[in-house]
């Protein structure tokens, strides 16, 4: 039986607003959070406004710097890099996991939501791209059937998400992923684990180099 999840506090809804709006760029790196805007717009005292900025510290996601308050995360080059390399080490051993231990409904669930990614990327929708593209990696990380790997694993992509929203769909690096996918797929469903877990490294070390040339055009 299936333990229904807990209602959220006013703090946890604070916090899965915002880190929603860091995710997905509305809130911008380097941007203040204000704690009596933030009461003003949740209709919230502090108490709930603080928690849910420390929540949303604990992650990683907003910093505290004396004299300016609380900050959208703004790591710098160094920092984006790293996260990319240990989050591409992690995918990796995903995608060899997944090999060995992915049931039938496992290797269906990746090869529809690699089809589903696929058609996504011949349109123009870029939220549906994200969307399917973030499906085929969760049918990943499910085969796998390593909980302590996929919550790890989600952590660090929440704090690079606002950098992969940016290059995802650019042009040329949608070609790119396509044809990586194409690989990674078909690397999974033969079952050969070295070269999937190859392949799930090469393509999020291509997202790490892009993710470099957003940070620099950063200032980052």
């Amino acid at each position: 039986m299936e333990i229904p999840a807990r209602p959220l506090t006013l703090a946890g809804e604070i916090a899965a607003t915002l880190e929603k709006e860091i995710i997905t760029g509305d809130l911008a790196p380097g941007q203040r959070l204000d704690e009596q805007m933030l009461g003003n717009r949740f209709n919230a005292s502090r108490t709930p406004v603080r928690e849910a900025l420390r929540l949303l510290a604990a992650s990683g996601l907003v910093t505290s710097e004396p004299r300016l308050g609380t900050l959208v995360s703004r790591p710098t080059v160094s920092e984006i890099m790293d996260l990319f390399e240990l989050v591409g080490e992690m995918e990796a051993v995903a995608a060899r996991l997944a090999c060995e231990r992915m049931t039938e409904h496992h290797r269906i669930a990746i090869a529809d939501s690699h089809e589903a990614c696929r058609l996504a990327a011949a349109g123009a929708d870029v939220d549906l791209y994200i969307r399917m593209n973030d499906l085929f990696h969760a049918a990943i990380h499910a085969a796998s059937d390593n909980r302590a790997l996929i919550a790890q694993i989600g952590a660090l992509n929440k704090r690079l998400m606002p950098y992969r929203h940016f290059i995802t769909f650019r042009p040329e690096r949608n070609q790119a992923a396509t044809q990586e996918h194409e690989l990674l797929a078909a690397k999974l469903l033969s079952g050969d684990a070295p070269a999937a877990a190859r392949a799930m490294r090469e393509h999020v070390g291509m997202l790490a180099e892009d993710a470099l040339v957003l940070a620099r055009s950063l200032k980052l």
